[in-house]
């Protein structure tokens, strides 16, 4: 599969993920615009954004992903194009001439970042472009190292959507390869069985690896990175991170000076 095929498979999998769009909606409305979507992608959150009247300027470090979402903004109102912004650019190392008063970085793309230097080099990129009062709103999943070791191997129904564009009813499945917890990095697959209308079935199988954070550790980089977290969250209705919740979102401001 070349990077075209990849991003617009990319596209059609996570379509139907749609539960933190309220957060970034109302994150997106109370720090106005413009805002920076890190991780973009093909644009699922600044999509959006776009068509709520926000100014969005949508990173990602992928030519494929971005490629995407312009073709997909080609069927957009003018009015929203207008509003949104692509870049080709590495979450490493990316220098605009804006600053903004939201950055996001949406469904755990932080964690694609495997390298400490390189997780840390983004962090302070996103520091560097914050405006004053600005805010760093990131999502990432609280990990359960037994439950990993306990489940390492074992393949795991994750839920089915529908594609009405394609036809296509898409069931998803999958299951860990390997963690190491010296480095924390996590490697998992992800299979997707498609079943066309037409009683055809294609396979589809994604090989990622990711890094876990600790909350601990999470919190150490964050400070190491000039950032200072104001608001922890263990989900996106707001409720308190806790021992038990899945994911860890955090809102940050600029602490003190340049790191």
């Amino acid at each position: 599969m070349d990077e075209r095929e990849y991003a617009q498979r990319f596209e059609v999998e996570h379509a139907h993920y749609t539960e933190d769009l309220d957060f970034w909606r109302a994150a997106a409305g109370r720090l106005g615009s413009p805002v920076l979507d890190l991780g973009s992608a093909t644009g699922r959150v600044a999509r959006a954004l776009a068509h709520d009247g926000v100014e969005v300027w949508a990173l990602d470090g992928s030519g494929a992903m971005v490629t995407q979402l312009v073709r997909r903004m080609e069927s957009e109102p003018a009015e929203v194009r207008a509003r949104l912004r692509p870049v080709c650019a590495d979450l490493r190392d990316f220098a605009l001439d804006r600053h903004f008063p939201l950055i996001v970085m949406a469904m755990n793309t932080l964690q694609v970042l495997t390298d400490h230097d390189d997780r840390l080099a983004c962090l302070r990129a996103a520091r560097r472009h914050l405006a004053p009062g600005g805010e760093l709103v990131f999502d990432v999943a609280l990990p359960d190292p037994e439950e990993i070791t306990e489940t390492m191997g074992i393949a795991r129904q994750s839920g089915y959507h529908r594609d009405d564009a394609t036809r296509t009813t898409l069931l998803h499945t999958g299951w860990y390869d390997a963690f190491d917890p010296a480095t924390g990095t996590l490697d998992y697959t992800m299979r997707v069985e498609d079943h066309h209308d037409d009683g055809a079935r294609s396979v589809h199988f994604r090989h990622h690896s990711v890094h876990v954070f600790p909350p601990a550790e999470l919190n150490l980089l964050l400070a190491h990175s000039g950032l200072r977290s104001v608001q922890a969250m263990g989900d996106f209705d707001g409720s308190p991170l806790e021992p038990h919740s899945e994911r860890q979102i955090h809102r940050c401001i600029a602490a003190g000076g340049a790191p």
